[in-house]
């Protein structure tokens, strides 16, 4: 296994000119894979790297929220034409134009169809390619056809790289060889909100959550392995035991109105709050009580690493990355996926113990800090860059 604390040592080989990198991503809701990248190329020693990032242009500009944090970050994206009809020679030559103009040594993609036209564009100039795997699960017919697809790419890319353990023993089996494969974990800063007691419950009541109720929060997109029809389910049987409980829902995505109409035939609507897409995440998680998490497949979902680094105590389903953060047990609660009775019990529990919430809130917060850090994170991207270089 592999250790993030390990000290790495970056190379001391250096150029007059910082080298620049692309990142080429299609993002369709913002989540935490463009939250985690983000973090990366705020981070990364521009004194030795210039970045530069590229999205798809989406029908229903998708890709807008991430653009837009990424302003938010001081990050210019360009945009490569997208259309249902997947116009991957079109986009290829839009990105091999700017990858010249740029001079780009090192193009970084993120997700199939990123990989796909990354590595058409590629073969026009003399960039290094590399690409990040998140996650590999047993989806839709549609996405497990995009994902035997994108194994096959895969043989293409001078280096691969997984978000997390479980995707790098995944990748592994998939036949890529350990000398072209790396761990690089997303990392996490741990900012401090800070507010006042009295501010916090005048929020929480704008919320619709008064003082003395239990508020659990999810943050995830609005997709089926996020599994939020599930959690309706089991917040329905909390309900039971805590008629004061408040459920909000966090997040964008094509289930929305769905969930709306299952919310409504369950008779929650009194209790369930749909935030949609937030952009000041800590000061939300300030306000909530619990963090609940119902996945079916996972890689790093950065929500949680938000909720950890805000202190909330953690409910999750035990998979994909999710033990990898939670320290297996040790800074969460995990539950084996589609363990109702487990989940709802867990949740009273941290209900009913306010110093349980604050054990597994500031245990969580300390992983973060300390095992987590997004530091140590960018110093395995650069160090792999330039292993990339030097190839």
């Amino acid at each position: 296994m592999i250790e993030l604390a390990q000290v790495l040592e970056v190379s001391e080989a250096s150029t007059t000119e910082p080298v620049p990198v692309l990142h080429l991503i299609h993002s369709i809701a913002y989540g935490g894979v463009e939250t985690a990248l983000l973090n990366w190329l705020k981070t990364i020693d521009r004194t030795r790297y210039t970045p530069y990032l590229v999205c798809f242009s989406n029908p229903g500009h998708t890709e807008r929220p991430f653009i837009d944090a990424a302003a938010r970050c001081g990050l210019q994206v360009d945009t490569i034409p997208w259309r249902r009809t997947k116009p991957v020679l079109q986009s290829a030559r839009k990105l091999s134009a700017i990858l010249q103009k740029k001079s780009i040594r090192i193009l970084h993609t993120h997700n199939t169809y990123a990989d796909l036209v990354g590595l058409v564009a590629a073969q026009r100039t003399k960039v290094r390619t590399i690409t990040t795997l998140y996650v590999w699960s047993n989806f839709n017919w549609k996405r497990n056809l995009l994902q035997r697809f994108n194994r096959m790419l895969l043989r293409w890319f001078d280096l691969v790289s997984a978000h997390c353990e479980v995707t790098y023993e995944q990748t592994l089996a998939f036949g890529v060889s350990r000398d072209r494969l790396r761990l690089l974990v997303c990392g996490f800063e741990a900012p401090i909100f800070e507010g006042s007691f009295d501010d916090r419950d005048r929020r929480r009541c704008e919320l619709g959550a008064e003082p003395g109720d239990s508020v659990l929060i999810n943050v995830a997109r609005l997709y089926p392995e996020k599994e939020q029809t599930l959690l309706l389910h089991y917040f329905l049987q909390i309900r039971m035991d805590e008629p004061r409980a408040k459920l909000w829902i966090a997040g964008v995505g094509p289930l929305e109105q769905e969930l709306r109409a299952r919310c409504a035939a369950l008779g929650l609507d009194d209790s369930v709050v749909f935030l949609g897409f937030v952009k000041d995440l800590p000061a939300l998680l300030y306000l909530a009580d619990i963090h609940v998490n119902t996945s079916s497949a996972e890689g790093v979902p950065l929500a949680i690493c938000s909720a950890m680094a805000a202190s909330l105590p953690i409910v999750a389903t035990d998979v994909g990355g999710l033990p990898e953060i939670l320290d297996h047990g040790r800074a969460g609660i995990l539950v084996p996926f589609g363990d109702s009775a487990e989940f709802v019990k867990s949740v009273l529990m941290l209900i009913a113990s306010p110093s349980l919430r604050s054990y597994y809130g500031s245990t969580a917060r300390r992983f973060i800090a300390d095992d987590y850090s997004l530091s140590t994170a960018v110093k395995r991207l650069e160090y792999t860059y330039d292993e990339l270089l030097s190839l």
